[in-house]
């Protein structure tokens, strides 16, 4: 029996259309494809950071587990951009940058910073 290819197009197939940072307001903003608007505060999304280094691996607690909050300058965003199809990478001013945001994960951090999320597009 072959099996055929098909896209999923539910909610967790939603691709930005759009993002940028906000730096007066601390924010990573992305515009969906369905034009809801989210922007994730710089220190979420920090300590958000899916690496092992901060997250954790088997055998080995990540840096927010140990020390949980954030040192002065480490949640200051120097640039983000795309990974392929499916998230983003985010380089901190301190120099980390082996985070790979999944879309999915970046969705439901915009989803948990807003309980009615903005539908103006980014200006």
């Amino acid at each position: 029996m072959r099996r055929r290819n098909r896209a999923y197009a539910g909610p967790m197939s939603m691709k930005p259309a759009r993002f940028d940072y906000d730096e007066p307001a601390r924010s990573l903003v992305i515009e969906w494809d369905d034009q809801v608007v989210h922007r994730i505060r710089f220190d979420t999304l920090r300590r958000a950071c899916p690496c092992a280094a901060c997250h954790g691996e088997l055998g080995s607690s990540g840096r927010f587990m140990v020390r949980p909050d954030l040192d002065p300058g480490e949640d200051d965003l120097a640039d983000i951009s795309l990974v392929g199809a499916y998230g983003l990478n985010v380089v901190w001013n301190d120099g980390h940058n082996t985070g790979i945001y999944t879309f999915e994960r970046l969705r439901e951090l915009g989803e948990l910073a807003s309980a009615q999320p903005s539908t103006r597009p980014l200006g």
